[in-house]
């Protein structure tokens, strides 16, 4: 399914945030803009659920999916549909600066659909399908609240539907759609890779330990990429490369900041974390999911340093080089998989995201200067192994209660050294609460 939302947007919602200010500043053009992202938006949508319904049989039949699922795929079908659609509003979202409504929306989605999911699961349909019904419901519901958003701010006319604007936006964001298909590919091939090669059992056990540190890695990525690109691409606009460049170095420095001592954090709670969420059977994946975790911030990272090729409009870059990282993934799992099991397929994506950030960098530093800072890299690597090293030593003999207070000890310890090298941060926090931090 996700690879079926990628296809219906066609590259046209990644090509909003982009287009949107030479559009926005006239009440015409700002109405050709969002009459056309929506309509063909709905055709798109509208052609790629007709044939996903209409080839479900032949895909069914190759996968010897088994008649009893059908439901769920067919159900799945609605999803297909909405998600573009909504997809589209939460990119008008993004270039309106509406972050704290996009996060909102974001949390209640995610809690209404686990919520549903499960009480149409357990209680309603007791049935496989009912999940899948619970998962669709959340998202006709968050469909009503972005839609009516958007119909307060925009409007609709089809003679204002711009087949010039069509064809820009797909070509901006075709490259971006091969590229979101092949993250996809990266993301999920190991799985196919290990059900091969190491069995079910095995993959029941990686995907928990992946899921975990996906879902800590896309908290990260997506929440910087929806407040650090529309702003980028507007100081581009406004005030050029330079001051670009200086912004861009600020986003990876607070970046830097945040996932290092999180990844040292991780590596310390993460047995506790699986038993309390899992059980003891899935203790095992603390690990190999660490790597996991800090390839997903390594992917972060890109979405900075990928910022030259998105004001260039080069994005066929970005896609060459995402896919020349699914192969090296690919390659080291054959390699490494039967050698160390679930933690080959770790060092895979773990490499495989270090070498797209490493050649993100260096290419995309053509076109626009991302540099790291190595004092504050360096800062930080410390105050979080002393962090780590303190951590590891809190045993109370209660999981939960361990837990409670290695997070509470840490959030301490790495505050504290923020405090002690951020500037801008201590200022900050003067303004909020009127103390005097040294």
């Amino acid at each position: 399914m996700l690879f079926g939302i990628a296809l219906s947007k066609a590259g046209l919602s990644d090509g909003i945030i982009r287009f949107y200010n030479e559009y926005s500043k006239v009440p015409e053009k700002r109405e050709v803009f969002s009459s056309t992202v929506m309509a063909r938006g709905f055709l798109l949508s509208v052609l790629t659920t007709s044939a996903y319904i209409l080839i479900f049989p032949l895909f069914q039949k190759y996968l010897k999916i088994s008649g009893n699922y059908t439901p769920c795929f067919m159900i799945m079908a609605v999803s297909l549909f909405i998600s573009p659609l909504n997809i589209i509003v939460m990119r008008m979202l993004r270039v309106n600066d509406k972050t704290i409504f996009i996060n909102i929306i974001n949390i209640v989605g995610k809690s209404i659909s686990v919520g549903l999911s499960l009480i149409f699961l357990i209680y309603v349909f007791r049935a496989f399908y009912g999940y899948f019904i619970g998962v669709v419901a959340a998202e006709l519901i968050i469909t009503v609240i972005l839609f009516s958003w958007f119909f307060k701010h925009y409007r609709i006319t089809r003679s204002l539907i711009s087949q010039e604007l069509s064809l820009k936006l797909i070509k901006f964001g075709a490259p971006l759609l091969l590229s979101e298909l092949s993250f996809l590919l990266m993301s999920y091939a190991d799985r196919y890779l290990i059900i091969a090669i190491l069995g079910e059992q095995a993959l029941g056990l990686y995907s928990v330990g992946y899921t975990v540190a996906m879902y800590i890695g896309d908290m990260i990525m997506f929440s910087l990429s929806s407040a650090m690109v529309p702003i980028y691409v507007k100081i581009y606009g406004e005030e050029g490369r330079e001051k670009t460049e200086a912004f861009l170095r600020k986003c990876l420095r607070y970046l830097l900041v945040a996932i290092i001592p999180m990844w040292f954090g991780y590596m310390a709670i993460s047995k506790e974390l699986f038993i309390i969420l899992a059980s003891e059977k899935y203790a095992a994946a603390a690990r190999f999911s660490p790597l996991i975790l800090l390839a997903h911030f390594f992917m972060a990272m890109v979405a900075i340093f990928n910022a030259g090729f998105y004001l260039k409009k080069k994005t066929m870059l970005t896609f060459l080089i995402i896919f020349s990282a699914i192969i090296l993934n690919i390659g080291l799992n054959f390699i490494l998989l039967k050698r160390l099991e679930l933690m080959g397929a770790s060092i895979s994506i773990l490499a495989s995201c270090i070498y797209m950030a490493i050649l993100t960098l260096i290419v995309s530093n053509r076109y626009i200067t991302v540099r790291v800072e190595m004092g504050t890299l360096l800062y930080y690597i410390g105050v979080s192994c002393i962090m780590f090293l303190v951590l590891t030593q809190i045993n109370t003999g209660v999981l939960w209660m361990n837990l409670i207070l290695k997070i509470t000890t840490g959030i301490f310890l790495v505050g504290l050294g923020i405090l002690l090298r951020e500037n801008e941060i201590r200022e900050n926090l003067k303004k909020i609460y009127p103390l005097r931090i040294r």
